[in-house]
């Protein structure tokens, strides 16, 4: 019977599926980067992180703040092709019971850009970071099984002598009615855009604002064993078809586990090292993923501490 629910997220999803809607183009859309991030456990789970918990879990969900017991730093570098790289810190702790915050900045950077003018010849070097700040609340929505978080997030881009900035909203449900189950839902970016101030690099005071796409996302995590876990995610942007992903983790003993995943398409992999140290505890997160366009292998490794 268990087994039913693995399919109800996904059954949602295809019924709302919009006709002539677009394929997924995470490369083309403003904030994209934020779209590539994830922390080691997630990224080899295929990017389904929706319905997982901890501190990491709230990037996709705000609501994972209430599970946290202990306060936790994390940390992640995520290896792109063409010298692009992705960096996460992030602080979470409970405040009461059945009840977090938490806070991360994300940056994805590359250096070395070379800008060309119209006739095609090499002209500077640039430089381009963008980065996203996610602040988030989660607590118990009035039953101990439903949580429910909020957060918000800040953009801020820097690219060659162009700026942008911009302010969004996310917000989740987790539900665990039973142990072996959670069912999770979110929405990310809410009203959310990026609005460029001097983009042309020169003194004209020319701006403008690009939307950010709201982006929904569904889920479940099945417990059928207490060593093995099953993920299970669709998310979806305004006109995109959904993207679904699905993973499956597996602790050979209570140090180590074992991950593999499925991102539309693409296979993913990954392990865990759990140490535990007297009063607190490390976890080390590898994730191998390929990328959407140049199926050049991404490398992310996170570096969790619990006390």
């Amino acid at each position: 019977m268990r087994y039913i629910y693995l399919l109800l997220p996904f059954a949602i999803a295809a019924a709302c599926v919009p006709a002539g809607a677009a394929d997924h183009d995470d490369g083309g859309l403003p904030a994209a980067f934020a779209l590539m991030a994830g922390d080691g456990r997630s990224l080899a789970l295929g990017g389904a992180g929706v319905a997982l918990d901890g501190l990491p879990a709230a990037y996709y969900n705000p609501a994972a703040l209430a599970t946290l017991q202990r306060n936790t730093i994390s940390s992640t570098y995520r290896a792109l092709s063409f010298d692009r790289r992705i960096v996460e810190l992030g602080y979470g702790r409970p405040i009461v019971a059945d009840a977090g915050i938490g806070i991360s900045w994300t940056n994805a950077t590359v250096d070395d850009l070379v800008g060309t003018n119209y006739a095609g010849n090499e002209t500077e070097e640039i430089t381009n970071s963008q980065n996203v700040f996610v602040f988030g609340f989660g607590r118990d929505a009035g039953v101990d099984w439903v949580q429910a978080g909020i957060g918000g997030r800040f953009y801020y881009t820097a690219l060659d002598e162009g700026r942008a900035s911009g302010y969004g909203l996310d917000a989740g449900v987790r539900a665990s009615p039973w142990e072996w189950l959670t069912a999770a839902a979110a929405v990310r970016d809410v009203a959310a855009e990026l609005r460029w101030s001097n983009p042309l690099g020169d003194e004209s005071g020319y701006n403008y604002a690009e939307e950010v796409p709201t982006r929904f996302l569904a889920g479940a995590g099945v417990r059928p064993w207490r060593r093995l876990l099953l993920t299970l995610q669709g998310d979806v942007g305004e006109d995109e078809c959904w993207r679904y992903r699905a993973g499956a983790e597996f602790w050979a003993d209570e140090r180590i586990a074992l991950r593999a995943g499925y991102d539309d398409g693409s296979p993913t992999l990954g392990a865990a090292v759990l140490l535990p140290q007297g009063g607190y505890t490390v976890v080390f997160d590898y994730a191998y993923a390929e990328e959407d366009f140049t199926a050049e292998a991404a490398h992310t490794v996170s570096l969790g501490l619990t006390f």
